[in-house]
């Protein structure tokens, strides 16, 4: 039978998305794995991959290019070549955009209860369930895919769960098969995919089994969700995004902020000429030791505290279009030059408004800068599902004692540092200590990247 191509679901919260164009036209041959049409969500473009062989078949009434629809919306068919003969794609439902489905070709006055991201499968009688509906009944029925809790109620599972690489050798006996795009959904919200039953062909696990059952369990999105209004290349619309995620965190938090500063004399004066770091580069170094010692403020929320094996770190980019924070991965494991070459180009793709949702999924820690605005101290919100977030003040000389035994007094470069931690996940004295280490680190930034020549 015919294999249904649907909107699917980027974010565990997306609701709706854009269609931005076709990579295979009407009526071409596409094999197994292909990538067949880019479609946009949130704040990411991504290719929607054809789970099947056969012949691409886009209905009449399908969405265009850069029609904004719901989540599970028909989008074409990819038929067995023999069955295209008998195979009509305009007589069989489709989306028309309002989340409706309705006839395309002839009216026959069949629709159905609307596409509603999280809403119960509730399939008119008469009406042959889509496949889309038909996989997300059948994710329904997977075994749960919960992170183990270990001693405390400590999950020890990780969001970014570091599997062997595919080498196209066959799976070991009782391991599932799994697609790669399912694989890095499964990384990225922390879902142990070996636990999944799969809906793809042989019982293969398909990115829709992971997003699915990571939806039941309610596993908070590491990106934020909302509507994408431009194709790729284009702005998004952030502002109610923004909005959303601030108002999630302000709800679902138990926020607490504290305030401390830095003598970073020495480590500004550390590195000179046109490749210096910035500090978003040094910070990032430093937060990174800071974390591997201090391991749950590295953890996450998910119905529990989850401890997160890698150490990714996403940094808050001012764009045209909003704030956003792409994520650079496995920090402890790069040097500064590796850091700084990354975050540079992180953020260049950032401004252009080209992320694709593996630059912005998958951090376990957040820092932000308002230090070029000349502002100390401030307030920092929550990424969640994440722990905390630091907040980076500007570096600004000023008059301090040196030695209170004689009064003596210099002129040293201090930065307000502000950390905003939940309080679910972690307390205060814990979360203390983990801003102590960040400021010793800071004032001895020798033990971090060596004595400057």
């Amino acid at each position: 039978m015919p294999y249904e191509i649907a909107m699917p679901r980027l974010g565990w919260n997306m609701e709706e998305g854009t269609l931005v164009e076709w990579l295979k036209q009407d009526g071409e041959k596409v094999s197994q794995g292909e990538m067949v049409c880019t479609i946009e969500g949130d704040k990411a473009a991504t290719d929607v991959e054809s789970f099947e062989s056969g012949i691409l078949k886009i209905p009449d009434a399908s969405p265009q290019p850069g029609q904004t629809v719901p989540v599970g919306t028909l989008l074409g068919y990819v038929v067995a070549e023999a069955e295209l003969e008998t195979f009509d794609p305009n007589q069989v439902p489709v989306d028309d955009g309002s989340g409706e489905r309705v006839e395309a070709g002839p009216a026959q006055g069949i629709a159905s209860e609307p596409v509603v991201a999280g809403a119960e499968d509730r399939t008119e009688p008469g009406r042959k369930p889509t496949d889309y509906e038909r996989e997300r009944e059948r994710s329904r029925t997977t075994e749960s895919t919960e992170p183990a809790v270990g001693t405390a109620g400590i999950a020890t599972g990780s969001p970014r769960e570091q599997d062997a690489p595919a080498t196209g050798v066959l799976p070991e006996q009782d391991t599932p098969a799994i697609s790669p795009r399912a694989r890095r959904a499964a990384q990225s919200g922390g879902i142990d995919w070996r636990s999944l039953k799969g809906s793809g062909r042989s019982g293969r696990i398909v990115e829709r089994d992971v997003l699915e059952a990571s939806r039941r369990h309610e596993s908070a999105m590491d990106g934020p969700d909302g509507k994408a209004t431009a194709a790729r290349g284009g702005q998004v619309d952030l502002r109610k995004v923004i909005a959303r995620r601030m108002a999630e965190a302000h709800r679902t938090t138990a926020p607490v902020t504290l305030h401390t500063e830095a003598d970073v004399t020495v480590l500004s004066s550390m590195f000179e000429g046109a490749n210096r770091p910035s500090w978003y580069d040094l910070m990032l170094k430093i937060a990174a030791i800071a974390l591997a010692e201090h391991p749950v403020m590295n953890a996450s929320w998910r119905d529990g505290v989850a401890l997160n094996d890698g150490i990714h770190i996403g940094i808050a980019v001012d764009t045209a279009a909003g704030v956003i924070a792409p994520v650079i991965r496995d920090v402890p494991g790069k040097s500064l030059k590796d850091i700084s070459a990354t975050s540079k180009r992180l953020i260049q793709t950032a401004q252009e408004t080209k992320l694709t949702l593996d630059q912005i999924e998958g951090g376990t820690f957040t820092l932000t800068n308002l230090g070029m605005y000349n502002i100390d101290t401030f307030t920092p919100i929550i990424h969640s599902p994440q722990c905390a977030i630091l907040g980076l003040g500007q570096a600004a000389p000023r008059v301090v004692v040196i030695d209170e035994a004689d009064g003596t007094t210099g002129i040293r470069r201090i930065m307000s540092l502000s950390l905003t931690f939940d309080h679910r996940i972690v307390d205060g004295a814990p979360a203390a200590r983990f801003l102590q280490r960040i400021r010793q680190l800071a004032e001895a930034p020798e033990s971090v990247f060596g004595k400057s020549d």
